[in-house]
């Protein structure tokens, strides 16, 4: 008899662990093709975080920071990453990953190990499948985060705007593109996030922001021809409009730009302004800040001074910019469904000052954006199956909110 219920025991055990097999099967199929939540900042030098033991609060506070939005896509600049064949002089081969492909030189090694380290130090980061551009140039690089627990991983990822050209060897750390969805998907999504170059104050420096915006133009209008979906985000380095900008002499700014396009602060000349709504235009894209905000006053791009013994104190001028933006596609428009700065819930008073939990020891905060769920769209007939997955899906970034265990095994991902 004992035999007998044991046997029964053994069986039905059994037939539960195949139920529960095939739950977490059904559960692991609930993946969403497209993500629906961004953030993008400029961390102004993410390695300098890791290496300098005097900025443990900035990076906790990122940290902290990255892990409350726990976005689907994160996309983060200026990390001074140096990247595969560089060795802090002027080499500018392809970088994809932060360490040397042999393992043989300290310096990448030490780099690998410090991002790795960095972003494991918070188990929910690990959930992240990351891609690099690199450069030897301290103030470039570009780290792309999507969280693969959510959300598919792309299709395909590329450090150039088009097959055709040498981006990568052009603009070496600042441009990474992925598609979410293969070739064939009418609805596939392209988020491209960019680093891009400061305009300077010279002819020379002006030249390379002026092809930079000609490669970022024939690009998204390449997108838009093909009927892409496409998410343009980053530090643009650009204030589109005179309510982005803020100078004690801003009337004087203005003066002087009606009769010299090139003059001004870098980031707010005419000729820059003028090339940005030519790409809007041309993509039929929007500005997705001004689309929600309206005409509200915010500024991602704050200046700060150094003081006599070395120390970052906010600059009482109080001068801001809006230069990191989220630029969507025609189709996107309407699936807006929040766009906003770190610091909109703070009055200027306190943005000014540059507060670590907002800026963590950068000059910028972040910007994010927030779509409707594009999979339903794709998916009409699963709706039921949809509406469980976005539930799933919000009680996951609640526990995540809660809840720093460990996410899995980190991965890096090579790209194409």
């Amino acid at each position: 008899l004992f035999i007998a219920i044991m046997k029964r025991f053994l069986v039905e055990k059994e037939e539960e662990e195949d139920e529960t097999a095939i739950h977490f099967t059904k559960k692991a199929r609930i993946k969403r093709k497209y993500p629906s939540t961004f953030l993008a900042v400029n961390v102004n030098g993410l390695l300098s975080k890791i290496n300098s033991s005097d900025k443990w609060k900035e990076k906790h506070a990122l940290l902290s920071y990255l892990r409350s939005a726990n976005a689907d896509v994160i996309s983060i600049t200026e990390t001074w990453i140096p990247g595969n064949g560089s060795s802090g002089g002027s080499s500018s081969k392809k970088c994809t990953q932060p360490y040397s492909n042999d393992g043989t030189n300290k310096s990448y090694r030490e780099s690998a190990n410090g991002i790795e380290s960095l972003l494991d130090s918070n188990g929910f980061l690990r959930k992240y499948a990351r891609y690099y551009n690199c450069s030897h140039q301290k103030s470039a690089g570009v780290l792309t985060l999507v969280n693969a627990e959510e959300v598919e991983k792309p299709s395909r990822v590329r450090l150039r705007f088009t097959n055709e050209d040498k981006g990568e060897e052009e603009w070496p750390g600042r441009v990474i593109e992925c598609q979410f969805g293969d070739d064939e998907d009418a609805n596939r999504l392209v988020v491209l996030s960019t680093y891009s170059p400061n305009n300077g104050s010279g002819a020379e420096s002006r030249e390379r922001r002026r092809r930079w915006d000609d490669s970022v133009l024939k690009r998204l209008t390449q997108l838009r021809k093909e009927g892409v979906n496409f998410i343009w985000n980053g530090d643009l380095n650009v204030a589109p409009d005179g309510i982005d900008v803020k100078f004690d002499d801003i009337e004087a700014v203005k003066n002087r730009k009606a009769s010299d396009p090139d003059y001004g602060v870098a980031g707010f000349t005419r000729n820059e302004q003028r090339r940005f709504q030519k790409i809007l235009e041309a993509s039929e894209a929007s500005d997705a800040y001004r689309v929600v905000n309206g005409e509200r006053r915010s500024y991602t791009w704050r200046a700060y001074t150094v003081n006599k013994v070395g120390g970052k104190v906010f600059n009482t001028v109080n001068p801001g910019m809006r230069l990191d933006l989220m630029v969507v596609s025609k189709n996107l428009k309407s699936k807006i469904q929040r766009c906003y700065h770190a610091t909109d819930d703070l009055p200027d008073t306190e943005a000014m000052k540059m507060p670590m939990e907002k800026f963590f020891g950068s000059d910028h905060c972040a910007v994010h954006l927030e779509l409707k769920n594009m999979d339903n769209d794709n998916n009409n007939n699963n709706s039921e199956e949809n509406e469980e997955n976005e539930k799933e899906t919000n009680a996951t970034k609640e526990k995540d909110a809660s809840d720093p265990s460990d996410r899995g095994p980190r991965s890096i991902e090579a790209i194409e």
